[in-house]
């Protein structure tokens, strides 16, 4: 039996910086006119959004089914202005000869375009209503055009990639779309389908259709959206709201198998936010496009969400974690209609708001659906390794950064916005308690539905009803980067919490810990103790006490651990409390403690696999991964390698387990195998000559066989690559598979040649094809012969940044560097850095996080060499 112990450390004063950019767009009047610079700076916003109201875009696309040929773009603009007598930019981030014709209210007016703006004349602008048109070619950067489809995105500040716009998150406006297509294809967009018209064949002309669309809601410029091309449309009504999806999955049985889910998921998150909320669905419609090549999970585009298609079409027999993951990105994905769609950051730097609104709900909202799912379980694994992955580095950042220009928007985007900043939400919960949370943001959302708000809006709401002093709270957890550490003093009869930046900043936060006694009275096991007495009385501990710190998860910072302790009770721990030791242990492990060192746990690990639930699984073969190759010795690899592959292989071929968990077995050991005998066995699974009784391999999934075995057997490399081409059927799946087989050659020349063709922004269009491809040039049985790829990586940041979309830059520099393990690879990081002292402060922060890796393990292999 367990005394529980809840540690709850109170608000204290923080001395954490001040809150960037409390002062949001439109709160400062006009200014003279500002010259036109690269970007959307943050000082021109503040002026248009004082000046400019009732913003309609009219847009008619003219979409040519050839993917090299330019699409035509006519575009009327209407807008209210309120002061007249200086220039207006647009923003429009294209060459100029684009731009063919240009008139306002009703003159011609020579084209001025400079720094990525479209100049409008002082003397062609009157007070009140203006109408501006506009023929142009419209930009192809971020309309990502494959050859039987395209789809825009436009976040964060993408549309001005396609056509001139005022493209800042709080000048919100309504658009009428129309698109001239290629009669095969379809449309979406973000307003209802309003007719669709025959425009050619006749004449020799090519049969065309255009789709007109009604108006759209209010939105603002990185929420317009459309996708169109050939796509198969499926349209259900679920609990009296229709709902249509565009897919282009040529597997029927796949779609069969996932259909109902979908929609039904999607059914199940709106019907919850409504409740939750007090507010009705906020939009015309709601419909979702699922696409093969798109660079996300998915993107909360107004009424016509996208998706990655392999995250909503699971393969048979998913797992536990994948039907989650879905299950929290269609509940994320619809939490945005309200969180970031109806109420938006009024700029950039509080693009976190919407994510952390979006997950925080979609935690909540999966959990009726799941019953048998362990949800704290679920968060404490999705939430807290990721955001640990950037704060323990030194590039670190804070959840609210400073924005200057929204051309530096995407760089915010990571693990802290995403996984860090709901634990805080959490936290906060916690603090102010459910109903008053909920209230606050029911009072958020009603004040400043179809318009915009900051954080200390929200933070202002709540503080209000709060006895908490919550901007003191908040300015540690979201104006500061970084973690605490929490030691034991000297005799151990008491915990501390450290700031390990010697600011003095105090995480105010709660969670549990617990006395695994054995030799108390029963008394004593049953006993509780007030949350406040663990730090401040000494006499609640014994030095003889043995206590798992942060036995719940719930607290964040890095906590004392003992391996052995663990190892001891390991058996009579829950699942919660298992994950939360898994996280402690590996952060330790991480951090250098001598008793945890990567031998030793892995050892632990090894010892402890056969463990039914598959989160917790999933967890610790992750982590056997990461420790086996880049923190063990290649010795140490070679030692463990035969005992671990018959593991895997005794539990892949166990009747006694479900077909998902021993998928998860699969996945793990085609990635750890290095004996001869397992790659043998794998390619006979491969090529169908042996089957695993219960166990159905998807196409993707024999993708990824063929692609790993291609570079553990590169003696067979072609005859591979070249049988699973051709055995290949859907065509999207061929692409794919053709663009990233140079990277799996055995002749390093030819993957030479595939990393210096990534220098050309075109052949980096499909991001997560080129994210794939460079997993398996790094992978690390390969990078000792990939080194010399990291510098050039280095070098193309600032490009990729500026070509990009929000996530490339980040998933770029992680996938070069995260399987190198040499000292040498951190030294080239280093000098890179080095010997650029004004690089870009964002793009430095990336490569630090990505690098973090790297630097541990050069630690941790002198540590190992010492002993």
């Amino acid at each position: 039996m367990r005394l529980w112990l809840v540690v709850c450390l109170v608000l204290g004063a923080c001395g954490a910086p001040a809150p960037k950019h409390d002062v949001s767009p439109g709160d400062h009047g006009p200014a003279a006119t500002i010259s036109p610079v690269s970007g959307v700076a943050l000082e021109l916003a503040e002026s248009r959004a004082a000046i400019l109201s009732d913003i309609n875009y009219a847009l008619s696309f003219r979409i040519p089914a050839d993917a090299a040929q330019q699409i035509e773009l006519t575009q009327v603009l209407t807008f209210m202005l309120s002061e007249t007598g200086r220039d207006l930019q647009l923003d429009f981030r294209e060459a100029a000869d684009n731009l063919r014709t240009l008139e306002v209210n009703g003159t011609h007016y020579p084209v001025r375009h400079e720094n990525e703006h479209l100049v409008l004349p002082a003397e062609a602008l009157v007070a009140g209503g203006n109408t501006v048109r506009i023929e142009l070619i419209a930009g192809d950067t971020s309309l990502n055009r494959n050859p039987d489809y395209l789809y825009t995105l436009f976040v964060p500040d993408r549309a001005r990639t396609a056509f001139p716009v005022f493209d800042q998150p709080n000048l919100k406006a309504t658009y009428d779309l129309s698109l001239d297509l290629p009669a095969s294809w379809r449309a979406l967009g973000n307003g209802p389908l309003k007719s669709v018209t025959e425009t050619g064949g006749s004449d020799g002309q090519r049969a065309s259709r255009r789709y007109t669309f009604a108006r759209s809601d209010k939105l603002s410029s990185y929420l317009f959206s459309f996708v169109a091309g050939e796509f198969e449309e499926i349209t259900r009504t679920i609990d009296g709201r229709e709902m249509t999806m565009f897919h282009r999955e040529t597997d029927a049985a796949k779609v069969a198998r996932n259909v109902d889910d979908v929609f039904q998921a999607h059914a199940d998150a709106l019907a919850w936010l409504e409740d939750y909320t007090g507010i009705e669905y906020p939009f015309q419609k709601f419909d979702f496009a699922l696409i093969p090549t798109f660079q996300y999970g998915g993107m909360e585009n107004v009424g016509a969400i996208q998706y990655r298609a392999s995250t909503l079409f699971l393969d048979e027999d998913p797992s536990d974690p994948q039907r989650l993951n879905r299950a929290n990105l269609i509940a994320h994905e619809t939490a945005h209609m309200w969180f970031g769609d109806l109420v938006t950051m009024d700029w950039f730097n509080d693009v976190w708001t919407k994510e952390v609104f979006a997950n925080f709900m979609a935690a909540k909202i999966v959990n009726p659906g799941f019953p048998e799912i362990d949800h704290d379980l679920n968060f404490l694994l999705r939430s807290y390794p990721a955001a640990y992955a950037v704060d323990r580095t030194t590039g670190a950042n804070p959840i609210r950064q400073e924005l200057p220009n929204l051309n530096e928007a995407g760089n915010l985007y990571g693990g802290i916005i995403y996984n860090k900043a709901p634990i805080m939400m959490r936290q906060l919960e916690l603090l102010i308690g459910e109903t008053l949370f909920r209230d606050g943001l029911r009072e958020y959302l009603a004040t400043f539905a179809n318009a915009n708000a900051t954080w200390p809006d929200l933070i202002d709401i709540l503080d209000a009803r709060s006895d908490h002093d919550l901007k003191t709270w908040s300015d540690v957890w979201v104006n500061s980067a970084g973690r605490p550490h929490y030691v034991f003093n000297p005799e151990r009869t008491a915990l501390k919490q450290i700031d390990p930046s010697g600011a003095g900043r105090i995480w105010g936060q709660q969670f549990q810990s617990i006395l695994p006694l054995k030799e108390k009275d029963a008394e004593q096991q049953h006993a509780r103790i007030d949350s406040q007495t663990l730090l401040a009385d000494a006499r609640v501990l014994q030095p003889e006490d043995a206590i798992l710190v942060n036995s719940d998860g719930a607290g964040y910072g890095l906590f004392p651990v003992d391996l052995p302790l663990v190892s001891n009770v390991w058996v009579n721990l829950g699942d919660l409390e298992k994950g939360a030791q898994l996280i402690n242990l590996y952060e330790q492990m991480l951090d250098g403690h001598a008793e945890v060192s990567p031998h030793s746990y892995f050892a632990f690990l090894q010892t402890r696999l056969n463990e039914p639930n598959e989160l917790l699984l999933n967890t610790m073969l992750g982590q056997v991964q990461r420790i086996y190759w880049s923190f063990l010795s290649d010795a140490q690899r070679t030692e463990y390698a035969g005992e671990l592959e018959g593991k895997l292989w005794a539990y892949i071929e166990s009747p006694d387990l479900p077909p998902s968990t021993r998928k998860v077995y699969f996945r793990a050991l085609q990635d750890l195998a290095i004996d001869e005998a397992s790659h043998v066995r794998l390619r006979a699974i491969l090529e169908q000559r042996e089957m695993i009784s219960g166990i159905s391999l998807s196409s993707r999934e024999r993708s990824n066989l063929a692609s790993l075995l291609a570079i553990k057997s590169p003696q067979d490399a072609d005859e591979i690559l070249g049988q699973h081409l051709d055995w290949l059927q859907s065509p999207d799946e061929k692409r794919r598979f053709e663009f990233i087989a140079p990277a799996l050659s055995a002749d390093k020349s030819e993957r030479d040649s595939f990393f210096a063709s990534l220098h050309m922004a075109n052949n980096r269009a499909i991001e997560s094809w080129v994210v794939e491809a460079l997993g398996y040039l790094h992978h690390p049985q390969r990078v000792g012969e990939t080194r010399d790829y990291i510098e050039d990586g280095l070098a193309l940041m600032e490009e990729i940044q500026v070509t990009g979309d929000i996530f490339f830059p980040a998933r770029w520099i992680t996938q070069i560097l995260q399987n190198h393990n040499s000292a040498e690879a951190a030294d080239i990081v280093r000098a890179f850095l080095a010997e650029r002292p004004n690089y870009n402060a964002q793009l430095r922060l990336k490569i630090l996080q990505a690098a973090d890796p790297i630097f541990r393990a050069e630690t941790l292999h002198s540590l190992a060499a010492k002993d």
